[in-house]
């Protein structure tokens, strides 16, 4: 995402070494978003007016960004919360609404921190169906998850990396995954 600037190697996007770009950069030209672990809302705004300050942002056309700001606020059911601040919603509706946000600028690429933490089961179910969704929905994106939780991100992926000490342990489809040896002795 830009966040952290990294002690060694590159990040290469469609051939681009975009290793020190600043985040607005990498959002707008490379179209990355990203949603964060914890946070991502201003918690004194409601669900309506953090849309609509990210927007004014990343969307400039008015017209088009209130259109994207509705069909969103209607795609993720927070219609009944939209006048809502932030720190009043539940855990579900905020990554909804943090969710809804990242996808205002048709990001290309999608980061998606810890994305499970904290939140009980059947807001977990909701989220990988939202995940689900949005790869059906728009095939040309990418979505990249970080998470510990190994049952909850392979529900949702079509390959998955495990890493240990910065290093690729085993890759592959999450079937591969769970059939692999050094993956099933080092992690699972």
């Amino acid at each position: 995402s830009g966040l952290i600037k990294p002690n060694y190697g590159s990040i290469i996007i469609n051939g681009n070494d975009i290793t020190s770009y600043p985040v607005h950069l990498r959002a707008r030209k490379f179209k990355i978003s990203i949603i964060p672990q914890f946070g991502g809302l201003f918690s004194s705004l409601s669900a309506e007016e953090n849309m609509r300050a990210v927007g004014e942002i990343i969307v400039q056309d008015k017209s088009t960004r209130e259109m994207k700001i509705e069909n969103l606020i209607s795609k993720f059911e927070l219609d009944s919360v939209k006048d809502v601040k932030a720190k009043h919603l539940s855990g579900g509706q905020k990554k909804k609404c943090v969710i809804a946000l990242a996808l205002l600028g048709d990001p290309k690429i999608l980061l998606l921190d810890e994305p499970y933490s904290a939140l009980d089961l059947l807001t977990i179910k909701m989220l990988q169906e939202i995940i689900v969704n949005l790869q059906t929905e728009n095939p040309k994106i990418s979505i990249i998850i970080c998470d510990h939780a190994a049952r909850d991100i392979l529900a949702v992926a079509d390959s998955s990396i495990i890493l240990s000490n910065g290093k690729i342990i085993a890759q592959g489809t999450p079937l591969q995954l769970m059939n692999d040896v050094v993956a099933r002795h080092q992690y699972f």
